[in-house]
């Protein structure tokens, strides 16, 4: 498969990048772009690199200003009369944007890290 030329990889790179941030999928952006979903993950990530550390910063806290904000919206529907599968899907909903959160600062590890560190503690 050809090149992408450098012009319109940086063009792909900055329209995925707009993408993601609107909270896009990554099959979202690939279709947008017309590429696979691993290119698209690619383009995101290219961009992102790309960032200046205060612009990341920047980012980051839109990223969790909006996750704050449909946090609120799942917990003002839980205050409501709800179903029990509404109720599930919300707690479901939550718990999803929890993990984004936790990923957005990269604070997840993985695992065989903490299996190390757990393990050097015990010697």
């Amino acid at each position: 498969m050809p090149r992408t030329p450098a012009g319109k990889r940086h063009e792909q790179e900055l329209m995925a990048l707009e993408l993601s941030n609107a909270g896009h999928s990554i099959d979202t952006i690939a279709e947008r772009l017309e590429c696979s979903r691993a290119t698209a993950a690619r383009r995101v990530q290219a961009a992102l690199q790309r960032i200046p550390a205060q612009e990341a910063d920047t980012l980051r806290r839109q990223s969790e200003a909006r996750i704050n904000g449909w946090m609120r919206r799942c917990n003002t529907l839980l205050d409501s009369e709800l179903s029990t599968q509404d109720t599930t899907r919300v707690l479901n909903l939550l718990l999803s944007l929890e993990r984004e959160r936790v990923q957005l600062y990269g604070l997840r590890l993985p695992s065989a890290v903490v299996v190390q560190i757990e393990q050097e503690g015990v010697q």
